[in-house]
């Protein structure tokens, strides 16, 4: 494989990553409307989007700050 084809390749996973992402944001805000519109529960309502929130948080930590390369090697940057 080209380094050109190799790099398109890699903008293609990326990109699917991206896209994935964004719809695992998107659904889990859905999720919190519903949430949000739908319990009387003050505990409840609390712990369900606090949970939310927490996912969403770790999805963009992970996917978009890149923070599992912390822990690897100078060698895979």
């Amino acid at each position: 494989m080209s380094k050109q084809s190799h790099a398109a390749a890699g903008e293609s996973a990326d990109q699917r990553t991206g896209f994935t992402v964004f719809l695992i944001l998107a659904v889990l805000t859905i999720a919190e409307y519903i949430v949000a519109v739908g319990l009387d529960s003050k505990v409840a309502l609390v712990v369900m989007l606090s949970v939310a929130a927490i996912a969403k948080c770790w999805a963009i930590v992970v996917y978009f700050m890149h923070v599992s390369r912390l822990w690897r090697g100078e060698e895979a940057h």
